[in-house]
């Protein structure tokens, strides 16, 4: 009988020990994500044809019309700005809150820790509820303005304005994340990293800039893929403050994906929609995984 040492040592022995206990949590997975994602991509090869009352296959139709549909292209700028922006501005207050609350200058640094988590635990459909009533226009955000003597515009029926008060909100949802991950980074670097570049006669911002940052690079490009991925898949911020309009204004590919395959009845539409949805998204994890294997 083999002892544990020696199948330790052989090559994928302790795999093929551990994939039967790995199989049933595998099925599951398989029943629950594979199975609907390949149902979803085959949808794209089908539409539905009111006078049929049917789906029949209509080959690579659907992305032909995503090509001259004006609604997509819109949607898909849409996207792009709303996540870069939103991206950028969740590290740029979760790295200012995660400097903050590392400070050992800072007082009631667990209660601020705490309460710097609150955004994160509620649901988001609730933020945005909260962030809707905030920028009606009789809301609390026009009350302060006008206590100012500024007149508040119409935030959420404003073409210019409408897919900003979706940045802002989705901002402050996913805030807290980013500074608990950059937290956490901060903690686990070297002293000695520090006051090197003390010594090196280093300021504030080439401390932060060439010794800090660089430490963290990899806590960085995670916080940044995922971030990046949770906010070009989100759906809820959009629908509940402006579900998508005025016009398209504030119109995302999620949020027209779900309107295709649920409201105008064209599975295939909405499915070829998320297909471009997934396909951008798995170019940010080949990168993710490029700069991480470097």
């Amino acid at each position: 009988m083999r002892s544990s040492s020696t199948i330790s040592r052989w090559p994928g022995g302790e795999g093929r020990r551990a994939l039967p206990f790995l199989l049933p949590a595998l099925v599951v997975l398989c029943m629950v994500s594979l199975y609907p994602l390949v149902q979803g991509v085959s949808r794209v090869f089908y539409s539905y044809r009111a006078l049929a009352r049917q789906d029949v296959f209509s080959g690579w139709e659907n992305f032909t019309l995503l090509l001259s549909d004006p609604t997509f292209s819109t949607a898909f700028l849409n996207s792009i700005v709303w996540t870069a922006t939103s991206v950028a501005g969740m590290f740029l207050f979760g790295y200012a809150l995660a400097t903050m609350l590392n400070s050992k200058h800072l007082r009631f640094r667990r209660f601020f820790r705490t309460a710097s988590l609150v955004p994160w635990a509620l649901p988001g459909v609730v933020i945005s509820l909260i962030w809707r009533y905030i920028f009606l226009p009789n809301g609390p955000l026009n009350a302060v303005l006008g206590s100012l003597g500024l007149r508040g515009p119409e935030w959420l029926t404003n073409p210019s304005l409408a897919l900003w008060t979706c940045v802002i909100a989705t901002v402050w949802m996913g805030t807290p994340f980013v500074t608990v991950m950059l937290l956490a980074g901060l903690q686990s670097l070297e002293p000695e990293l520090l006051e090197a570049a003390a010594i090196d006669g280093a300021s504030y911002i080439q401390s932060q800039v060439h010794v800090i940052m660089p430490s963290m690079r990899k806590m960085i490009l995670i916080v940044f893929t995922l971030e990046t991925i949770w906010t070009f898949n989100s759906f809820d911020i959009v629908f509940v403050l402006t579900k998508g309009g005025p016009g398209s204004a504030s119109m995302t590919l999620p949020l027209y994906a779900y309107q295709n395959a649920f409201m105008y009845y064209q599975a295939g539409y909405g499915a070829a929609i998320g297909v471009v949805i997934l396909s951008v998204l798995l170019l940010a994890v080949v990168f993710y995984i490029r700069e991480v294997l470097r």
